[in-house]
Formats: C-alpha cells, sequence, structure tokens
C-alpha cells in the first residue's frame, strides 16, 4: 500500500535577512534574560527570611525583565511577504551583467 505524498510546503515570510539571523538574534536575547533570571533567583535565594525582597528580586529580574524590553524595544520594519523557494535566494532586480 503506497502513501500519496503531500504537496511541497510554502514558506512564507515577512522578513528582510534570513531566518537563521533573526532566530539568532531572538535565542541571544533570550538567553541573557534567563541568564539575569537565573542571578536574580540566585540573589532571591540569599534573601529569603525577607519574602517581600526576594520576591521583588524575582519578579523584577524575569517578568519585569521581559516588560521593560517590551516597551523600550522599537519594532522591526517588516518587508513585503513573499514565498521563499527551496531553489535557493531570490534573485533582486538590478543593473543586467555586461
Amino acid at each position: 500500500m503506497r502513501r500519496r505524498r503531500r504537496e511541497p510546503v510554502q514558506v512564507v515570510t515577512d522578513l528582510r535577512e534570513p531566518l537563521a539571523v533573526e532566530h539568532g538574534r531572538r535565542i541571544r536575547i533570550r538567553l541573557v534574560a534567563m541568564t539575569v533570571w537565573i542571578a536574580g533567583a540566585i540573589l532571591a535565594g540569599t534573601q529569603w527570611r525577607d519574602g517581600w525582597t526576594a520576591t521583588t528580586i524575582l519578579l523584577a529580574s524575569g517578568p519585569g525583565l521581559w516588560m521593560v524590553w517590551w516597551l523600550l524595544a522599537t519594532p522591526r520594519d517588516r518587508g513585503s511577504r513573499e514565498p521563499v523557494h527551496r531553489s535557493g535566494p531570490r534573485q533582486l532586480p538590478g543593473p543586467p551583467d555586461g
């Protein structure tokens, strides 16, 4: 019994740069934020006897950091949406070779 092949998936993106670059940037931002939150958790652990201080440190170093980032980071300009083909990068119009 043979299975039918699925249609090739057409990926649509509105990014102006390769997806790997965008992904790397987001991973780095999340890595730094997680490191700050872990450092805050360690610091809050040293303040465990004063519950309000420890809670404030945890909230400021985790969700507080994300909220500040979300409020202050400028939104990036997005390009027009177009399909990404497997054959390679699209060719931009330019002067003819010759």
